[in-house]
């Protein structure tokens, strides 16, 4: 059995090695979620580690971070796992220490090999953290497995992981005679690889395909362009589906080559139609969708629902053969089963009287698109009302019902607005720990327009509240706009609307908006995106 301080070195010296073989790339997160809760482990300290310090003393995040807001952990820590899981199967297959971070918390495991005793035998992981958390684990094998030596030797499941075959499955008394482990061990081992080399082979699959090959191209029929408003799925022929606000999108008619695929049951924040991902269609492949002549703006819908860490797949494609673009989904919407949009401005039909957009790289894919008539050289208003339908205001703009919004809740004011100008923008509002994240075209500037109505407290409540009991501060793309904003200090019980010139997006495209608490919840009805 190894010393304490050996044991302590051989530890320290394997999170060394595995900061400098260079596995985390440009990804200075994952360096500092590993770096943070294995020095923790070091000082003896594991109940500090939680999701709050991670966020904020590893992450940067803010004081009021939220996790039900903000996944910026879990979401690392599933990247984590990941990479660590890569690591061990090449570079670091042979050494004698291992790291892992167990699903379902953050507390690291140091393995030793040839070891059968639980290196920190007083360290536990909370409730989340059970064994069954851990029978999926790249390491759960006998060679590596903590087993625990009960005084009436209770039988150890060993499940070995599959990819669609059998689950070898045995009940080892702790006991046992070390032939069988050995056996069942090898078992496992075999069943794991299958599994491997099957993942492989569709990573890999599509690799042999041209970048040019799409075979023939669907036909143009400018009578299905349905106007001058097409929306359609990728990968999905089961049929018309109707999202929330009541927009008509149709099955996949316009695209070819590739692949398709269908990943049913995902809940996929950053929208309330799941529906729109649940298919697509991956590879190299090409769309082709027929619309009049003019002037649109294109919008592609994608989100990574196979569980790939963010630079595992960086698909390229371009719109009417122009210039290539990569797009790396995870890193893009922040996350796993995570909706972003994609918005290009003056996109015109090609000479057949379509607008192509082609796939080029095995590893793209591409769930919905939007195909909207544009204004030359400027993005298309952005109007989000806040509730549950549609709105046409007073002068003819349309609003659309929430979109592009994490957290909150929805809450209704029953009162009288017939006096307030377009009361309906004031009807609902989203309270709560909210962030919005709302995609626009690059190269423009916006005019940002929040409204809000305080609806709790005051006069219209009886009285009760008033100054001061609602607080909150709101930021955009990392700037602070409104800073100890008091709803009801401004305007009263009356409708209030604040406005923004010169609103960059982020390089990635994106208007975000950040709604913070100060005291009680912050409150929005709705949110306009103007380009200048």
């Amino acid at each position: 059995m190894q010393s304490s301080i050996s044991r302590f070195e051989a530890e320290r010296a394997e999170l060394e090695t595995i900061l400098a073989s260079g596995m985390f790339g440009k990804a200075n997160n994952l360096v500092r979620l590993f770096t943070f809760v294995c020095e923790k482990h070091f000082k003896g300290a594991t109940a500090d580690i939680k999701e709050y310090n991670i966020a904020v003393e590893a992450l940067g995040r803010p004081h009021d971070f939220d996790p039900q807001m903000d996944t910026i952990v879990r979401v690392t820590a599933h990247a984590l796992r990941r990479r660590l899981d890569d690591y061990y199967r090449a570079a670091g297959a042979n050494h004698t220490v291992r790291i892992c971070l167990p699903p379902g918390g953050y507390v690291p495991r140091f393995t030793h090999k040839g070891e059968e005793e639980p290196e920190h035998a007083q360290l536990r992981l909370d409730e989340r953290d059970s064994p069954q958390h851990f029978n999926g684990s790249p390491y759960h094998d006998d060679h590596w497995h903590h087993t625990r030596q009960e005084q009436n030797a209770k039988p150890l499941e060993v499940d070995a992981p599959s990819n669609g075959s059998a689950t070898a499955t045995a009940s080892i008394p702790v006991r046992a005679d070390r032939s069988r482990v050995r056996v069942l061990t090898a078992i496992a081992i075999l069943v794991i690889s299958a599994g491997s080399l099957s993942l492989a082979a569709w990573r890999w699959r599509g690799r042999d395909s041209k970048v040019t090959d799409f075979g023939p191209p669907p036909a143009v029929v400018l009578a299905e362009s349905s106007g001058n408003v097409l929306r359609a799925l990728v990968g999905n022929n089961s049929g018309t589906y109707i999202d929330r606000s009541g927009a008509k999108w149709q099955s996949d008619k316009y695209c070819s080559g590739g692949e398709t695929f269908l990943i049913p049951g995902h809940v996929i924040l950053g929208t309330e139609d799941s529906e729109l991902f649940s298919a697509g269609r991956r590879g190299v492949f090409q769309c082709v969708y027929p619309v009049p002549k003019g002037v649109y703006e294109v919008h592609l819908s994608f989100a990574e629902t196979s569980g790939f860490q963010e630079n595992s797949r960086n698909g390229q494609f371009s719109i009417n053969r122009g210039a290539s673009i990569s797009l790396d989904v995870v890193d893009d919407a922040a996350g796993d089963d995570v909706a972003t949009t994609k918005v290009f401005t003056d996109v015109s039909p090609e000479a057949d009287g379509a607008i192509h957009v082609n796939f080029n790289t095995p590893e793209s894919f591409l769930n919905a698109v939007e195909i909207l008539p544009g204004t030359p050289h400027h993005m298309l208003p952005v109007r989000i009302v806040v509730g549950h339908s549609s709105y046409r205001d007073s002068k003819g703009n349309d609003w659309t019902r929430d979109r592009y919004f994490f957290g909150g809740r929805l809450s209704s004011f029953a009162g009288d607005l017939s006096n307030v100008t377009d009361g309906r923008l004031y009807e609902w509002h989203r309270f709560g720990h909210i962030h919005y994240v709302i995609p626009v075209a690059t190269g423009q500037k916006y005019t940002l327009r929040l409204y809000f109505l305080e609806r709790w407290f005051g006069i219209r409540n009886g009285g009760f509240g008033g100054v001061g009991s609602r607080v909150f501060d709101v930021s955009c793309n990392g700037s602070l706009l409104l800073k100890n904003f008091d709803i009801f200090r401004e305007a009263g019980n009356g409708p209030l609307v604040k406005s923004f010139a010169h609103i960059e997006p982020t390089a990635q495209g994106k208007i975000e908006l950040y709604f913070t608490p100060g005291v009680n919840y912050p409150s929005i009805s709705a949110i306009e995106v103007i380009p200048e």
